[in-house]
């Protein structure tokens, strides 16, 4: 019997993925638990296995497509197996292969049903983010789907058409000018003239959000609409802090394990939040839920952008433990390789910029958590020591905190208590 690849659900708060590439064509073999293609959530990038093993017989979605949780994607049969009887109408925008066939898949001898404002132009999701995206109007598209539906390839087709129609003035003005007229989006019609080039001369290149980085600009323009925030920031002796590393990682020096600032900074902060449990906290309506395990996000840079891995339970848990973990977690971030519990159910992050010679700077916090701690690096300056100027490596921290829940003397004291477990951080080894 054949196996419908279903768009699965990868996060509490994922409502649709992009398929960002098909690891196995159309026709090829493919084992249960093999990796069958990349799928950006709203968080990251991961790998999904095939639920079954025969032959990829259909790929419902091409890369890049959009689609909502639960919908078919691909089918999956035996060699032999016919799948035409299969009832598929209504879970895909029609790919590229299935262009100009009914739902029985009967040619349709390529015509096409012009879509006009009367019918309040019907199309899919991801067509119509694609038309937003390139700028233009979906009014002028037809429509190959089923009963004239416009699905994204059709955009795709539109656009690739436009953009071969330019006057050949134009063509001169933009080779001399170095401007590629396939960015340019004529005003009138689908033919670049003159003025649409002489117009784009200066205004930039114009590059859509898309992947990973739309992703990220959605959920920080939500933090900063949602989220009051305010910042309160100290600096830190890091004195006590470096000794410690140094003793510890001495002890470690024959291991694959080596503790970082971070790690001495994920459990002070893990402690800290244990007195101040507000600040494990998040907004929900109108109340404020607790949440009950400490686990502590740290966010790591990516090529195209971001992720927060977590780490749970990071204040029952030693450095060993954490730093082996803290490790793991980035390792598999940089290679797509996290699973989903791996980077959800975070209630505070650390963000550091130290290693790129940042000194301070505030962040943005991750929703829907409470705080964000913003981390600098560690500077040698001059101190005053019961009035002797010493020198001493310093460290700045920021809090950014949401101001619905936690008060600005709230903010000062649980930073202050992330201060004396850095600067005495003897007391971590106590703590467990």
């Amino acid at each position: 019997m054949a196996t419908l690849v279903k768009m699965p659900k990868l996060g509490l708060t994922m409502t649709e993925g992009t398929i960002v590439k098909w690891l196995k064509k159309e026709g090829e073999t493919v084992e249960k638990g093999e990796p069958l293609l990349e799928i950006l959530t709203d968080k990251a990038t991961l790998e999904e296995e095939s639920p079954a093993s025969g032959i990829l017989k259909k790929v419902l979605y091409q890369e890049g497509a959009v689609v909502g949780i639960g919908k078919t994607i691909a089918v999956i049969a035996k060699e032999d197996e016919d799948i035409a009887g299969l009832d598929l109408e209504g879970e895909y925008d029609t790919p590229p292969s299935e262009k100009g066939k009914n739902a029985a898949g009967i040619q349709n001898k390529g015509e096409k049903k012009p879509v006009t404002a009367s019918d309040r132009v019907k199309a899919s999701p991801a067509a119509k983010r694609r038309a937003r995206e390139e700028g233009i109007d979906i009014g002028q598209v037809q429509g190959t789907g089923p009963g004239g539906r416009i699905i994204e390839q059709d955009i795709i087709d539109f656009v690739k058409s436009a953009k071969t129609k330019v006057s050949p003035t134009a063509e001169k003005i933009a080779v001399s000018k170095g401007i590629d007229v396939k960015e340019i989006v004529p005003e009138k019609g689908i033919r670049v003239m003159k003025e649409d080039v002489l117009k784009a001369v200066g205004r930039g290149k114009k590059t859509p959000l898309s992947g990973m980085r739309k992703i990220i600009a959605d959920k920080m323009v939500l933090s900063k609409n949602t989220i009051p925030h305010y910042y309160v920031s100290m600096d830190v002796d890091m004195t006590e802090a470096v000794r410690l590393r140094e003793n510890i990682n001495g002890f470690l020096k024959d291991s694959d394990i080596k503790l970082s600032y971070n790690d001495i900074l994920i459990k002070a902060s893990s402690l800290a939040i244990r007195e101040f449990p507000v600040v494990n906290s998040y907004v929900d309506g109108e109340a404020v839920v607790f949440k009950e395990e400490i686990n502590i996000g740290i966010a790591v840079a990516l090529e195209d952008g971001l992720i927060v891995p977590v780490i749970k339970n990071a204040d029952k848990k030693g450095l060993k433990q954490i730093a082996f973990e803290r490790e793991q977690l980035i390792e598999k971030a940089r290679t797509n390789k996290l699973l989903p519990d791996e980077f959800s159910g975070g209630s505070f992050t650390i963000s550091s910029l130290g290693m790129f010679g940042v000194d301070r700077f505030t962040a943005i916090i991750n929703h829907p958590e409470t705080a964000i701690l913003a981390v600098g690096r560690i500077k040698k300056q001059p101190v005053v020591e019961e009035d002797n100027i010493v020198i001493r490596p310093i460290m700045n921290l920021t809090l950014s905190a949401d101001h619905r829940v936690i008060d600005g003397a709230l903010a000062a004291a649980f930073l202050n208590k992330i201060k004396e477990y850095l600067e005495n951080p003897f007391l971590q080894l106590m703590e467990g």
